[in-house]
């Protein structure tokens, strides 16, 4: 189970945090996402990652839009994938 994470200051207006809020929250389904992980990130955690990714963001002075960006991956009813199947499919 993955548990909710404490909001990081300055990520009222963060995209990124809401996203990561929203993948991570279980809904009360039993299986509503099956693996998540931060990649490029030394973050240990997911919390973490959340903080490392706020503060390469706001680095970014150029862009003016949202600086966050994530692609969504479905499997059929019933697809049976591993974690090692999932993270071939990342890389």
């Amino acid at each position: 189970m993955i548990a909710k994470h404490v909001k990081p200051r300055g990520s009222t207006k963060s995209s990124f945090y809401r996203l990561v809020d929203y993948i991570t929250d279980e809904q009360n389904k039993e299986h509503r996402v099956g693996l998540v992980q931060s990649v490029n990130c030394h973050a240990a955690t997911i919390d973490a990652a959340v903080t490392e990714v706020l503060a390469t963001q706001q680095q970014n002075t150029r862009a003016k839009g949202d600086k966050t960006y994530h692609l969504l991956i479905s499997f059929a009813s019933g697809d049976e994938v591993t974690d090692e199947q999932l993270n071939a499919i990342e890389a």
